[in-house]
């Protein structure tokens, strides 16, 4: 990625096309483990992510399925001077959660269950002593097994397409965790379009529908793009952003 400009039509097309083909194995494969068709770790196995990478055409867009691997909101990051660091989020879904509050607690109860699939045969077919496929994703970068980021895009199924484009920016372009939060974002939508910021450059938007991509642009303000908390260790210092689009602070003391 370092040898293509950031945030150019050939950066964010590769990045697009990645994200796609993952979320079709995800959808396709994911689901409480002891329900899974296959192995979870397969889907990163080295040799199933190049077969993945290899379909991505850099001349056009194309239309991602599942592959077949080999068998086998609310977002808080913390750190503290011992190097110890924390990712953390909190999630009831669906608004205040299954509307269940535990009596005498005030605990509203979530309501992750809306997961399942009633796809029969589907790994992740509803299911008593089951965990639905989510999207709560604490997330955590490391390097030579030493903790590096703690951070997370909150906002359902944007998380890990942000996830990528803050790691993308941070490690191929070294940008800096705030500057990566308050880039302009992209979201592939659930209908197969491709949602970019208003702040994405024009010419970028139209490049990437002469690829192929059903570009949509959205509103001013748009509430679709996630939040962005990051804490990057740098040495013995950290370097924290938190994001411009929602309300969040970066603290330290």
């Amino acid at each position: 990625m370092r040898s293509i400009a950031v945030d150019s039509v050939a950066s964010l097309h590769l990045q697009i096309e990645a994200m796609k083909l993952a979320f079709a194995d995800a959808y396709q494969h994911v689901a409480d483990a002891k329900a899974m068709k296959i192995d979870g770790a397969s889907l990163l196995e080295p040799g199933y992510l190049k077969s993945r990478a290899n379909i991505i055409r850099r001349d056009r867009a194309g239309q991602a399925v599942a592959g077949a691997p080999p068998s086998g909101t609310i977002y808080l990051a913390a750190a503290d001077a011992s190097g110890m660091m924390v990712s953390y989020i909190q999630s009831n879904y669906m608004g205040f959660g299954s509307g269940v509050v535990v009596p005498g607690t005030g605990i509203s109860m979530q309501n992750r269950g809306y997961g399942f699939s009633l796809q029969p045969g589907h790994p992740n077919l509803v299911g008593g002593g089951k965990r639905p496929f989510h999207t709560i994703i604490p997330a955590f970068l490391t390097r030579a097994g030493k903790p590096v980021m703690s951070f997370g895009v909150m906002g359902a199924d944007m998380q890990p397409q942000g996830h990528v484009q803050m790691v993308v920016r941070l490690v191929d372009y070294a940008q800096n965790p705030q500057a990566a939060a308050d880039a302009p974002r992209w979201k592939i939508m659930l209908d197969g379009s491709i949602l970019l910021e208003h702040a994405v450059a024009e010419e970028v938007a139209n490049g990437l529908a002469g690829l192929g991509h059903r570009i949509v642009r959205a509103s001013p303000g748009s509430t679709e793009f996630g939040a962005a908390q990051l804490i990057h260790r740098l040495g013995d210092a950290y370097v924290a952003a938190s994001e411009s689009r929602r309300d969040g602070q970066a603290v330290g003391f």
